[in-house]
């Protein structure tokens, strides 16, 4: 695939197909996607590939820490206000596809059910590295994860919400006592037939954001 299709048609899917994701393929995309750059080659970064057992015991922890005391919230602050004009976008969207989920098999999956996905990755970072500059460098591999995944015909949904109960997470996943929780990738093959999956995407004009300074 040419890459200007591929960032083109690169889009969040919300309805998978349950066939399961092959591992070598997995390690592909993540072989490929590890020559992301970080701040001074530092790859502070770690991906867990949740799938199996592992992923239904999360499905039926429905985000729900195991203590059945509240969640304690995300391990990096999420924002919560936008400016009007940029919130004008997100209410666009969720018009859109709100519109096109109830028109289709896209209706019966949900955020909480990874939209039906067979795989979620999981990017932390170690408890001990303070430095907020690590959420650009995960935002760079999660980006090149998702163009990685297009191209070879999966499809992937970033999700945010997965990550708001990381104590659950850090029960679930081996080795994630020591993690912070920064963002989850929703892998999978993209149900083609669910409206959910095919609604027109909008962007800004250059013009709205870009500043010419000759």
């Amino acid at each position: 695939m040419e890459f200007e299709q591929t960032l083109r048609e690169r889009r969040s899917i919300r309805a998978f197909k349950s066939d399961p994701v092959p591992e070598e393929l997995i390690r592909e995309i993540l072989k490929g996607a590890r020559w992301s750059p970080s701040w001074a080659n530092t790859q502070a970064w770690h991906v867990f590939v949740a799938s199996g057992e592992t992923l239904a015991k999360l499905r039926s922890a429905g985000q729900t820490p195991a203590t059945g005391e509240a969640p304690a919230g995300p391990d990096f602050r999420m924002p919560r206000e936008w400016p009007p004009q940029l919130a004008a976008r997100t209410e666009e969207l969720f018009e859109l596809r709100n519109a096109f989920a109830a028109s289709g098999s896209g209706a019966a999956l949900a955020p909480a059910d990874f939209y039906g996905a067979p795989c979620v990755l999981y990017f932390t970072s170690e408890r001990a590295i303070e430095s907020d500059y690590l959420l650009f460098d995960s935002g760079l591999l999660v980006q090149s994860v998702c163009l990685a995944a297009h191209d070879k015909g999966l499809g992937t949904c970033i999700m945010a919400m997965a990550v708001r109960d990381p104590d659950t997470l850090r029960l679930a996943l081996p080795g994630a006592a020591d993690q912070r929780f920064v963002i989850a990738v929703a892998l999978g093959y993209p149900d083609g037939e669910a409206p959910i999956n095919r609604f027109e995407r909008r962007r800004a004009q250059l013009e709205e954001f870009v500043t010419w300074a000759r």
